[in-house]
């Protein structure tokens, strides 16, 4: 009766899945975040809220997850570990490099089966009693100085987000098949500025609006 009980809530059509119960409920519980996440994406964008997409999107982190993205009309898939949501922007750990997505390129976003491969990580730095009492006494400054607690609290664009990597060896692709490459300079809302390396150095402007995929060596 208790197991007929547990099929009438979460819809099994039919008694003859070859799943053990448990294993059935949390494949469907699987299936319905994913749906819920391609339903988000495929909703009318809606530039000036992109809070909710981000929300959903943070459930997935440390997840491995695989992207689907369009860019000029060239499709492509990235898999990797979700690192970050951010207002407008993903952030993926592929092998040795850290890759960040516009929410505009992005065509589906879905949890790989390879996640049960990797080790969740059960400590999370931002829960604990010293950053708790650092919040409720010094909050502005607490948050202010970190990027990751602004993301968490408000969501930051990726301008702001790529602040912490100046300095850093980065890669940027604006185009099929075109990359500059160099050192990061500064962000700001519209650009990001890069040092290359080139005999003749230069400094090079990017426009957020023209990127497809930034690339940070770890």
């Amino acid at each position: 009766m208790q197991k007929l009980k547990t099929r009438e809530r979460i819809g099994i059509s039919s008694p003859t899945t070859s799943l053990p119960e448990q294993q059935f409920i949390e494949l469907r519980a699987c299936i319905e975040e994913a749906n819920h996440i391609l339903r988000s994406l495929g909703n009318p964008k809606q530039p000036e809220n992109p809070r909710q997409l981000q929300l959903k999107l943070a459930s997935l982190i440390n997840k491995h997850v695989k992207l689907n993205i369009a860019y000029q009309g060239m499709f492509k898939s990235l898999q990797g570990i979700l690192v970050q949501a951010g207002r407008n922007y993903v952030q993926l750990c592929t092998g040795s490099h850290q890759r960040y997505v516009m929410f505009d390129d992005l065509i589906s976003v879905t949890m790989s089966q390879r996640s049960s491969k990797f080790p969740h990580h059960t400590d999370n730095p931002y829960l604990s009693n010293k950053l708790n009492c650092q919040l409720l006494y010094n909050y502005s400054d607490t948050v202010s100085g970190n990027v990751r607690l602004l993301n968490r609290f408000y969501g930051i664009p990726l301008s702001v987000a790529l602040l912490e990597q100046v300095g850093r060896k980065i890669r940027v692709r604006h185009a099929p098949n075109v990359e500059v490459s160099g050192i990061l300079l500064d962000t700001t809302e519209q650009a990001i500025f890069i040092r290359t390396a080139k005999k003749r150095r230069t400094i090079e402007r990017v426009p957020f609006e023209k990127i497809e995929i930034v690339c940070v060596d770890q």
